[in-house]
């Protein structure tokens, strides 16, 4: 359950450094669904200004970008015949 909505919108230009929630959610816009959470298993550098963890915005979206374009692509319907 996200208790804080992400500053993010759609319509802005991304961020340099974002936060786990956002950064989730620009992710989830751009290439398939994530949790924060998630992202504590990727293997990005962390930043810890105030003890607020927040990642570079490039670097999540390049890994994003790798895992997206390696996932498994099928079709799922059998026969439209």
């Amino acid at each position: 359950m996200q208790l804080e909505t992400p500053y993010w919108q759609p319509e802005q230009p991304l961020p340099y450094f974002a936060d786990r929630n956002t950064l989730a959610a620009i992710i989830s816009h751009h290439y398939f669904p994530i949790r924060p959470r998630t992202l504590e298993k990727w293997p990005l550098i962390v930043r810890r200004p105030n003890r607020a963890a927040i990642y570079n915005v490039q670097e999540a979206m390049e890994l994003a970008k790798a895992k997206f374009e390696s996932a498994i692509v099928y079709k799922q319907a059998e026969d439209f015949s």
